[in-house]
């Protein structure tokens, strides 16, 4: 043991007292700290009680077989390593252990040096699991936070872009004409898809670090549906097609964030008119009952084949049609079910080829309201 370091804890569970004092005797001359006990039930009591780092358990024990002991140690102690020791029973039993959790084993008669050697596997198998658990979190927070501080850091750059180009667009005036306008169109609509993106990861962001849930409030769905009519109406005015509203009457309200579900709602109209020819249209009405309440979007587009209906909100997923028009990141959908699942929603879809597709988004309804 490293001088200064504080001994680690080995507890042993068996109910030969001559397995008990010779482990005790040899690992304590290892340096380690050992505790002992001769039942099942005290062994499970002791473990919580010292909280070891390393635990061999007899199979064969009285009050608590030694198979619960493991099972009921590694459940409640992940960080524990558990250690098999039998006697009687083959690798098929040994194996069953380790199925259940244990580490290792250690079969009876054993020397000094066997279980020297097998408790130090356990311990550096026990920090290599900590360190790979730590890493893993730290991993996590890094890429959250890299999302969020990319996300951010494009945003004034983007911004910049967008205000030259309505200077260039002052600027030309009538001139602006032929390839040159049509130039500048392709520019703000891939300046629009990269603002909308940027706007999806920072929501991810949010909902991934807490902060998501800080930002709702109670929201009036017909405002933000409106609002989302009229960001839409121009693209389906141009491409033919009739977007039309029905508010059904008064709609109660949710509690939520009212940016993102507006992204929401123009991601799903938006995704309705790449697949909808002109002369179609896109109908978007509410409904409520007692608990729920419900946004519907249904087109009368190409639809979606029923085969590739469960896989439309997976990332970078896209259905592939003779009139599909306008190439996205594939990333809407999957964005629009995780702000669902944010706002303790769903959406689903439902589509027929060749007539059409529905999406429903269902919201909890704030009570008494």
């Amino acid at each position: 043991m490293v001088e200064g370091h504080v001994p680690f804890h080995i507890l042993i569970i068996d109910d030969e007292e001559s397995i008990l004092d010779g482990c005790r005797q040899t690992l304590e001359k290892s340096g380690y700290s050992v505790t002992t006990c001769g039942d099942g039930t005290g062994g499970v009591a002791l473990a919580r009680e010292v909280k070891p780092e390393v635990a061999f358990v007899d199979l064969k024990m009285p009050n608590c077989s030694g198979m619960d002991i493991i099972e009921i140690l590694s459940r409640d102690m992940p960080d524990i390593v558990l250690i098999v020791i039998t006697g009687y029973a083959s690798i098929v039993s040994a194996v069953e252990a380790m199925k259940k959790g244990a580490y290792d084993y250690l079969p009876k008669p054993f020397t000094p040096d066997q279980i020297r050697a097998v408790t130090k596997r356990g311990i550096e198998h026990r920090e290599l699991k900590i360190e790979a658990d730590r890493l893993r979190v730290e991993k996590a927070r890094m890429e959250k936070n890299f999302i969020t501080f990319v996300s951010h850091e494009m945003r004034s750059p983007l911004v910049t872009i967008q205000q030259y180009i309505e200077s260039l667009k002052v600027i030309a005036g009538d001139a602006l004409t032929g390839d040159a306008g049509e130039i500048i169109g392709r520019c703000e609509k891939r300046l629009t898809s990269l603002q909308d993106l940027i706007e999806h990861w920072l929501d991810l962001s949010r909902i991934e670090n807490g902060t998501f849930s800080e930002a709702k409030a109670p929201v009036e769905l017909c405002e933000v549906l409106q609002k989302s009519i009229e960001e839409m109406s121009p693209l389906c005015q141009r491409r033919e097609i009739d977007l039309r509203y029905d508010t059904g009457g008064a709609v109660p309200r949710i509690l939520g964030d009212q940016e993102s579900l507006l992204r929401v709602f123009s991601n799903i109209i938006g995704n309705a008119t790449k697949y909808t020819p002109p002369g179609g249209s896109i109908t978007v009405r509410t409904d409520h009952d007692d608990y729920y309440v419900y946004v519907i979007v249904a087109d009368t587009g190409q639809g979606i084949p029923q085969d590739k209906l469960p896989f439309i909100f997976e990332p970078f997923y896209r259905v592939r049609g003779k009139e599909e028009r306008q190439k996205g990141s594939g990333l809407g959908l999957t964005f629009s079910r995780k702000i669902m699942e944010a706002h303790d929603g769903q959406i689903t879809a439902a589509s027929k080829e060749g007539e059409g597709t529905t999406f429903t988004m269902k919201f909890p309804r704030l009570s008494g309201l």
